[in-house]
């Protein structure tokens, strides 16, 4: 799946407003939901971005409107008119961002949103030869109904994610977002000055989650999905097998697999993210997860066709990496794991990994009913 790809169209460049990190978010929020995500600077310099994923993950704070956009930014990766598409590619996958700021001559020139990104990849057809349930994730992370949205905020803060999919006795019963939680919040505050989500124990998830939760059968084509996540302007579609969620499609995973066939290592492992102060490790990181891959392999009618880690190194938080484990017959686990050491970390991921492997489930039930 090797492919040549040029530079980022200048057309591709989207508009977008600079805010100085002092800023508070309150002043920023209209121009987020206006073009996606705003430019964060420090003394007229790239400092990071804000998008409206990073709005919706502080849903129901009293403080979050006053937060400063320095507070929530993220650094990302610039791009700039030597960029190509593949370097877009791998940045939109590392940084899990929905867009990246353009720099031409040393000035910001605006944003590149990943939809339009999605698009060069579908023109180029470079994923034709796969099936949505190649690339999906899996197990499927999964929530009842009945369960109060204070437990489906804590499962997606434990494991990194920004929905859920709602599941009423085994079927499916809709999706819950960070933004459906974050307007139900914004809703009642309106209402009852003074209301924080945390004291929200007795709503239940089937109240507010989305009902019309976008789906796509198993067996489809990955450019069919692509098109329906580009049409739509989604970020994510469930996949469904005999009416039954088994997996998650998300934007992220499309590019996943375009890195990692670009980038493979010794048995389709491949780790990103690596710094000065990790880069010694590569190979005993690699090592490792070659070890998993073999352990994995033992497992009847279970291959593993790749492991592709993350490591994002977080000041005064330690490290947050997130793993993924594809297999030969399609579908992958995604496990998210954070710790102050790298080595404890890693040891945690694998084993997490191995466990989920060895008991591979179509979905798991998170969170408590009220």
């Amino acid at each position: 799946m090797r492919a040549v790809f040029g530079n980022i169209p200048k057309e591709f460049v989207s508009e977008t407003e600079i805010f100085s990190l002092k800023e508070p978010l309150s002043n920023a929020v209209s121009k987020i939901n206006k073009y996606g995500a705003v430019v964060v600077t420090r003394d007229g310099k790239y400092y990071g971005m804000v998008d409206d994923r990073a709005v919706s993950v502080r849903a129901g704070t009293s403080t979050s409107r006053n937060l400063s956009l320095g507070k929530i930014s993220r650094n990302t990766q610039l791009l700039s008119e030597d960029s190509t598409i593949n370097n877009a590619i791998s940045a939109f996958y590392s940084s899990a961002s929905k867009a990246l700021p353009y720099i031409e001559n040393g000035k910001i020139k605006g944003i590149v949103k990943r939809t339009d990104i999605l698009k060069s990849v579908l023109s180029m057809h470079l994923l034709s030869n796969l099936r949505a349930a190649d690339v999906m994730s899996a197990p499927l992370l999964a929530i009842s109904q009945e369960s109060s949205i204070e437990h489906a905020m804590a499962s997606m803060r434990e494991h990194a994610v920004n929905r859920l999919v709602v599941i009423d006795r085994g079927k499916l019963y809709g999706i819950i977002t960070a933004r459906n939680v974050m307007e139900y919040g914004t809703a009642l505050k309106a209402r009852k000055p003074g209301f924080a989500l945390g004291k929200a124990r007795h709503t239940k998830v089937g109240d507010i989650c989305q009902r019309s939760a976008f789906t796509i059968p198993y067996e489809v084509g990955l450019d069919s999905a692509i098109r329906e996540l580009i049409g739509k302007n989604i970020s994510s579609l469930i996949v469904l097998r005999s009416n039954k969620p088994v997996g998650i499609l998300t934007i992220r995973d499309i590019f996943e697999t375009i890195v990692k066939n670009e980038n493979v290592k010794r048995r389709n492992i491949m780790i990103s993210g690596l710094d000065d102060n990790t880069k010694e490790m590569e190979d005993e990181i690699l090592a490792d997860l070659e070890l998993l891959a073999e352990k994995v392999d033992r497992f009847s009618g279970t291959k593993v066709d790749y492991i592709a880690l993350n490591i994002r190194h977080i000041k005064s938080k330690g490290y947050e990496l997130r793993g993924r484990l594809g297999f030969a017959r399609g579908g992958a686990l995604h496990i998210h794991v954070s710790g102050y050491s790298l080595s404890a970390t890693l040891k945690d991921v694998i084993n997490k990994m191995y466990r989920e492997a060895k008991n591979r489930n179509d979905f798991v039930l998170t969170g408590r009913s009220i």
